[in-house]
């Protein structure tokens, strides 16, 4: 593979997330290294932009590489929180990676997660939020059920996803803990779509370029 000059490194202690930009056969990659290990992303045009593009699904090795740093993470913020929760479902694999983690090292207690449900077409529920998706057409609603809500209430809770993009699925898992009486510890994504201004809070591994698409 050509390798690109754009290369960006991010160091925890001892070990390092790098990316790089490469080239193979017309096919452009961000190769994404988490502590040694490669693992390469397709470039794939969505809207009007050509993003490199992370699906965690089914990528054992791969979640938990990014579960390790991410916990590593978490662990030197010192966050404190009760509970996980996730929309459903790509990134229901990297919460349960995660939690597991921090029930052996950090809460005992830990031995279950909250995860946000999509809401089928004429379905209402007492706790659901609206949101957007750019790789998705149209308004999508995620919930929690009646006894997930009641679980929530008082309690301080991380969120958990695979990627960080225009913020609409974040506003709706905030506005379901809100609704559910319970409080934001924090935010841990793998990555985040390159822009300006992110989440104070926001933990997360890797930039995923972007670029206008060229017609």
């Amino acid at each position: 593979m050509k390798e690109s000059l754009r290369e960006r490194r991010k160091t925890m202690k001892n070990k390092t997330v790098k990316t790089q930009e490469l080239t193979n056969n017309g096919q452009d990659w961000l190769r994404v290294t988490l502590d040694g290990r490669d693992f390469d992303l397709p470039f794939k045009q969505i809207g009007d932009r050509k993003v490199a593009f992370l699906d965690i699904s089914g990528q054992v090795d791969f979640i938990e590489q990014m579960a390790d740093l991410l916990v590593e993470q978490i662990q030197e913020t010192g966050l404190e929180f009760d509970t996980l929760l996730n929309p459903v479902a790509k990134s229901n694999a990297l919460a349960h990676a995660i939690a597991s983690r921090l029930m052996k090292t950090v809460n005992p207690a830990l031995t279950s997660t909250v995860v946000a449900r999509k809401s089928k077409p004429g379905e209402h529920h007492l706790v659901e939020a609206d949101y957007k998706s750019v790789t998705t057409n149209g308004s999508q609603t995620l919930y929690l059920t009646d006894e997930e809500a009641k679980s929530l209430q008082g309690r301080s809770v991380l969120l958990v996803d695979d990627v960080y993009g225009a913020g609409g699925a974040t506003k709706a898992l905030e506005e379901l803990l809100a609704k559910a009486g319970a409080k934001k510890a924090g935010h841990v994504v793998c990555a985040v779509e390159k822009q300006p201004d992110l989440p104070k809070d926001l933990i997360y591994l890797y930039e995923l370029p972007s670029y206008p698409a060229q017609s």
